[in-house]
């Protein structure tokens, strides 16, 4: 089943405490890129978390947002430092006793000291307690991705069918062009000699090696078959179960390379029309490709 690179889902889980929102975006990337935007609670489950995606999605650019609706956002409290609150107070005491001072602490002046509440921050224990409900999360998160991406991959699949249809008959037509080309030659090597010289007799054996010469050169029937495999392995390729992407891309490369050089050697217009048009399509083709998984 091809699958898009190109993906965004988002999921809810629902334990007693607390609800986990879990999104995944994916887009088109070489090779495969994570990151991650989450609570600090979950800062200890990063690599955990970066595996179970990857065992998923191979290729592409993976953000993957994780949030929970709870008092506790990040998974950290504030506590009282109640030690630091009754240093300040034996402090304030001391001075009264010594100097005979007045003095009388507000709770509003209390607060305001320095230190005297301090962030508990979660601990790898709280979130292998979180692990469990999260896991499920991220596991139907990943596979509604992967239905998305399937549903994507399916459309471009479709597409790049149709093309390949299209340069398929596109070569057979370059192919039934390159019949007879001798022939061909000699008639058009004949007629421009005869323009050049007028009224002087042809040396019909120099004409005959001059197109075998032309004939030899501008041969392309090897690229034609090669261009063929590459055709018929690149529709194989296409409905295979595995990872394609990279596989596909590299036979685009193939193909133009055999399309460019029979351009090249083209010594007719049909020819040279038919190899513009395959270049246009396969051009198409790879970009679709590179959107493939």
């Amino acid at each position: 089943m091809i699958r898009s690179m190109t993906a965004f889902v988002r999921t809810v889980a629902s334990p007693r405490e607390k609800s986990w929102v879990v999104e995944i975006r994916s887009l088109n990337h070489r090779y495969f890129e994570f990151s991650m935007k989450s609570p600090a609670v979950l800062f200890p489950l990063e690599n955990r978390i970066r595996e179970l995606v990857q065992q998923k999605m191979k290729r592409g650019k993976i953000t993957l947002s994780i949030t929970q609706n709870s008092e506790s956002e990040d998974g950290a409290q504030l506590k009282l430092n109640e030690k630091a609150v009754q240093r300040y107070l034996d402090a304030v005491s001391k001075l009264q006793k010594r100097f005979k001072l007045k003095m009388d602490l507000s709770a509003q002046e209390v607060l305001r000291l320095p230190e005297i509440f301090e962030v508990e921050r979660a601990t790898e224990e709280d979130a292998e307690k979180i692990w469990p409900q999260l896991e499920k999360a991220l596991k139907r998160a990943l596979e509604s991705a992967i239905h998305a991406k399937e549903r994507e991959g399916k459309k471009l699949g479709a597409d790049v069918t149709e093309r390949l249809t299209q340069i398929e008959k596109a070569v057979h037509q370059i192919e039934n062009h390159t019949k007879d080309r001798e022939g061909r030659y000699f008639k058009k090597l004949s007629e421009r000699v005869g323009q050049i010289l007028q009224e002087q007799a042809l040396d019909a054996e120099r004409v005959y090696r001059e197109v075998a010469f032309l004939a030899e050169r501008s041969d392309i029937t090897e690229e034609i078959v090669r261009i063929k495999s590459h055709l018929n392995l690149f529709r194989s390729r296409l409905h295979g179960s595995s990872e394609i992407g990279r596989e596909l891309d590299f036979l685009c490369q193939e193909m133009f390379r055999e399309i460019n050089t029979m351009g090249a050697k083209a010594q007719f217009f049909e020819i040279s029309r038919q190899t513009v048009f395959v270049k246009g399509e396969l051009e198409k083709i790879r970009e679709q490709v590179q959107n493939i998984e």
